[in-house]
């Protein structure tokens, strides 16, 4: 598999700036390219085309297709561990978590994401910041009944009140439905082209 030619006409200028709207990772081209967060990072370790230095770069210089049709970016476990390594105290895992809202309102990733947009909705409609499916809410139901207690958490409508009026302002009701799972593009190892294999076995 080759690596595709990148074309300056498809890079997009300011990239880095857009991706980190929430100015959470602002040191981000201070990376020295040292190689600690992928040595610390055990998803490299497992996915040999994950690696955090490549995904930098491309925010950096605004490939944003690359990282937006990649599977990489979903296998980020948000240890930190590549944040703990890193010498200029790049938030990594923030950069991430930035990388996959784009990625999301672009239709790509979704089906990491949608179990997350249930269980929100879900937690929304209770006021509870657990939401189990319905095999989960029996067992908790059943446990509760046997231990004398309400089957199921009260909660007052004041709190369930309140607690969908901060969903609702703060726009994540609105961008939870805005999003779309049978729109879904398709996501890839897209790191892994151009890569040269280790032959030996």
């Amino acid at each position: 598999m080759f690596l595709p030619r990148e074309k300056a006409g498809e890079l997009v200028d300011g990239l880095y700036k857009k991706v980190d709207s929430y100015h959470l990772v602002e040191n981000l081209e201070s990376c020295l390219a040292c190689g600690k967060c992928v040595g610390n990072c055990p998803v490299a370790s497992l996915t040999p085309s994950y690696n955090p230095r490549q995904i930098i770069r491309d925010v950096l210089t605004g490939n944003m297709r690359r990282w937006l049709q990649s599977e990489e970016i979903w296998r980020c476990f948000w240890c930190a561990g590549c944040y703990t390594g890193c010498p200029v105290d790049i938030h990594y895992p923030m950069l991430v978590m930035q990388l996959r809202f784009r990625a999301i309102e672009n239709q790509y990733g979704l089906k990491y994401f949608t179990p997350f947009k249930r269980f929100a909705l879900r937690a929304r409609e209770d006021a509870l910041t657990f939401a189990p499916g319905a095999k989960g809410r029996e067992r908790i139901m059943r446990l509760r009944t046997a231990m004398g207690v309400s089957p199921w958490p009260e909660v007052s409508e004041k709190a369930v009140a309140e607690y969908k009026a901060l969903f609702d302002m703060t726009g994540t009701t609105e961008w939870l439905n805005a999003i779309n799972d049978e729109d879904d593009k398709p996501v890839s190892l897209t790191y892994a082209a151009g890569r040269i294999k280790d032959e030996q076995s």
